[in-house]
């Protein structure tokens, strides 16, 4: 788990993602919780720059992009098998963020039909059913 005060000092990576979120939920969001859920899990803020500088979220927007969240990830049509997540409401200084804490998932995950997966330099789509099929062994040796 990272700390605020950390945040600064951190880099983005396998297990770490920032998102300004500064006029809503972002769209990639759910590509990064679908691949966190097919890798190895992880945490996302939002309201925080890709340098790790915490810019915040209007008050006005978090009640809403929280429920937007619970509804996309809850929306078999949109994230299939569905997974629900509890975004965490963070405060620091002034400022209020996001704080989404992804597990690793016994199962494969879609988001609008595509798999994504997690490396150090973001997420990206997995198409070749090989590449699918590692991903499947690998969940099904370790549950």
């Amino acid at each position: 788990m990272v700390k605020l005060i950390d945040l600064k000092n951190t880099k983005e990576g396998l297990h770490l993602e920032f998102k300004k979120a500064l006029n809503g939920v972002p769209s990639s969001l759910f590509e990064t919780v679908c691949a966190f859920l097919n890798r190895d899990g992880g945490e996302i803020f939002l309201g925080v720059d890709d340098s790790g500088e915490i810019i915040g979220i209007d008050d006005i927007l978090i009640e809403k992009m929280i429920v937007d969240i619970a509804t996309t990830l809850n929306n078999p049509s949109k994230l299939e098998p569905p997974f629900l997540l509890y975004p965490q409401k963070l405060q620091y200084l002034d400022k209020t963020i996001l704080r989404l804490q992804v597990p690793q998932s016994s199962r494969i995950h879609r988001l609008n039909g595509v798999v994504y997966d997690r490396s150090a330099d973001g997420d990206f789509k997995i198409k070749e059913p090989d590449m699918i099929a590692r991903m499947v062994a690998k969940k099904t040796a370790y549950y």
